[in-house]
């Protein structure tokens, strides 16, 4: 099947789906949902139907009907969101939204800043999804809420906390499955007399597959399988001595000690540690007055055996340490201001020598929001000011206005910047000290509506990045300039008890350089999922589908870099669980359903048919 008769007809589904959902919500019985609320779309809380941007939030029952092993399968699923790994969750998962680069993500763990400042992708292998209270994706440019590196968006991984007023909970889960997978968490929580805690631990291990597959270019293939260790633990103490007045302290610590193909010959692996620490005061000043004051530390280790002895091992750590105090302002019943002053430290060190391994910067922010009848307005603006770069100022304006009861019209202009990693600059051999900042300029208007159990939008946004950094074999391509083209449409209904949503994204990620099509991103996505409960029973369906991407590899026998296109490929996900009791539920799920062999990076596996059983129990 030609991949332009595939895109069309992954187009006319998504557009027939958008149609059905708003020729459902015609009907006046449609049930009424509870309204999300948001943090990172504005760096406050607010519903997230009034939310300018393009935002999702990924909510803890959403995780547990899923049944999803991974954070990355898990982000998979929503629009706007492509993934690519060389071979299973202990390797390189990179996120690309709306098709921006792997590093223009920024990824927070409670709203800290985590991942690699060698690399600029965190590893989100290492994170347990056992751990995670909701997920919310900000797509867009966002450095004028959030900093650096935030040219396609932000993912803030929020992590459990305890229900209010109840002194004891209890959860645990135990899971196995294919490839000799196994998985068990527990944690207790409280709170009680203005005191809060929480604990959690979990560990989990798979024999896996082999990463690389034979046709590998790179002459890695090794055909033994590659598992994994993850160990996991995470807790948090906090205590308000009267209302509006608390202080917490919070952890999160995992270490992920996994296998890859990097060799045909040694049995190579990585093993990657991330650590997030925080202490944060949060203050009500007065009635229209609230400040939050935080200071926090974040850890990621990495480090690679690649051969025998001492020689054979390659290290990197980053160590960040994060300074913050927001002040949120109500200016009037429908107006905001937001207020903030923050310090990143960044220090880098490891096996590889690098010419500075210190990075500073001091930041102001200001968000001002207001909602003045059926007009909805967010101005962002940020100075960043960085140590051996100067000083960059980025922002954004959204504009949302209300057509009908229902139906909003919105418009954005956002601009964006990233800093060259310390790889990028002082790398032996193809670090380039001299590399600019990226910078990028993206504007987008969507139509959405919502009502009852009906949501449906379609978004249209062009992002152009200017100074993309490319790295070609050894040798690194500097500075170039991409443009990002998109239209998203989206929907979700809700027809009875079954839920049902389907996406549909079109892009143009090119290189301006070259005209080709930036790698490992899709033209074209399709993501259909549907559950439906009865009795104690609940059973859903996934369904994804990808059209063709490139990719530039390195190949070892040339000593070249070749461009391979990789085909579109269709898959199949099956979920079911049952309630034993109110509190104790076993799920099943059959992923790959029809075991198709696709590839995300040219050379290395996906997983094959695959099932996964949990027990859990939760209160």
């Amino acid at each position: 099947m030609s991949s332009s008769l595939t895109s069309r007809r992954l187009a006319g589904a998504a557009g027939a789906l958008l149609c059905a959902a708003n020729a459902q919500a015609q009907s006046p019985s449609a049930p009424a949902t509870l309204d999300p609320v948001t943090v990172t779309a504005s760096r406050t809380e607010q519903p997230l139907s009034r939310a300018l941007g393009d935002v999702t939030v990924i909510d803890a029952d959403t995780i547990q009907r899923a049944g999803q092993s991974s954070i990355a399968e898990l982000l998979q699923r929503e629009h706007g969101v492509d993934i690519s790994t060389n071979g299973g969750p202990q390797t390189t998962t990179s996120v690309f939204l709306r098709g921006a680069n792997s590093g223009h993500t920024v990824f927070l763990i409670d709203g800290q800043r985590v991942g690699g400042s060698t690399s600029g992708i965190m590893g989100l292998g290492a994170v347990s999804l056992a751990d995670v209270e909701r997920i919310e994706i900000l797509r867009g440019p966002a450095s004028g809420l959030y900093g650096a590196d935030a040219i396609g968006g932000v993912v803030n991984i929020i992590t459990r906390r305890p229900a209010a007023d109840v002194p004891l909970q209890v959860r645990g889960s135990v899971g196995l499955g294919s490839w000799n997978t196994r998985k068990a968490d527990a944690g207790l929580s409280g709170s009680q007399g203005g005191w809060t805690y929480s604990l959690s631990a979990g560990h989990a291990r798979s024999d896996g597959y082999s990463a690389a597959k034979p046709n590998n270019p790179g002459g890695v293939y090794n055909p033994d399988r590659d598992g994994y260790k993850l160990e996991h633990v995470a807790g948090r103490l906090g205590y308000a001595w009267r209302e509006g007045q608390e202080l917490e302290a919070s952890f999160y610590r995992s270490r992920l000690n996994g296998q890859y193909d990097g060799s045909p010959a040694f049995d190579d692996r990585n093993i990657q540690r991330i650590e997030s620490y925080a202490l944060v005061s949060r203050n009500r000043i007065s009635d229209t007055w609230s400040s939050r004051l935080s200071v926090a530390r974040t850890v990621d280790d990495n480090l690679s055996i690649y051969a025998p002895g001492e020689l054979g091992r390659g290290a990197f750590r980053t160590r960040q340490t994060l300074f913050a105090w927001q002040n949120d302002i109500a200016l009037s019943p429908s107006q905001s201001l937001s207020l903030a002053a923050e310090r990143r430290v960044e220090d880098v060190d490891g096996t590889t020598l690098f010419d500075q391994t210190n990075r500073i910067t001091n930041s102001a922010v200001g968000v001002y929001r207001a909602d003045l009848g059926a007009h909805h307005v967010q101005a962002n603006l940020r100075y960043d000011h960085v140590a051996r770069y100067g000083s960059r100022t980025t922002g954004g304006l959204s504009y949302g206005y209300d057509l009908a009861p229902g139906w909003q019209v919105t418009a954005a202009a956002n601009t964006g910047f990233r800093l060259p990693t310390f790889n990028d600059l002082y790398y032996p051999v193809y670090g380039n000290p001299d590399l600019r900042p990226e910078t990028s300029r993206s504007v987008e208007a969507g139509l959405r509506y919502r009502h009852g159990g009906t949501e449906a939008g379609i978004v249209a946004y062009r992002n152009k990045i200017e100074n993309l950094v490319q790295y070609q074999g050894y040798t690194q391509v500097a500075n170039k300039d991409a443009t990002i083209k998109g239209v998203t449409l989206s929907a979700s209904q809700r027809l009875g008890a079954t839920v049902v949503r389907g996406s549909f994204d079109w892009m143009d990620p090119k290189d301006d350089n070259t005209g080709q099509m930036l790698a490992r991103r899709p033209r074209a996505a399709f993501k259909f999922s549907a559950d439906h409960p009865f009795g104690p029973w609940r059973i859903g369906a996934e369904w994804l589908a990808s059209g063709y991407r490139m990719d530039t590899s390195y190949n070892s026998a040339t000593f070249a870099n070749e461009t391979t296109r990789l085909g579109g490929y269709s898959v199949i996900n099956l979920v079911a669980s049952y309630d034993i009791n109110r509190k104790t539920q076993v799920q099943v799920r059959w992923n790959n359903v029809t075991g198709k062999d696709y590839e995300l990076v040219r050379g290395y596996a996906t997983p094959g048919s695959n099932v996964f059983v949990t027990l859990s129990y939760r209160p």
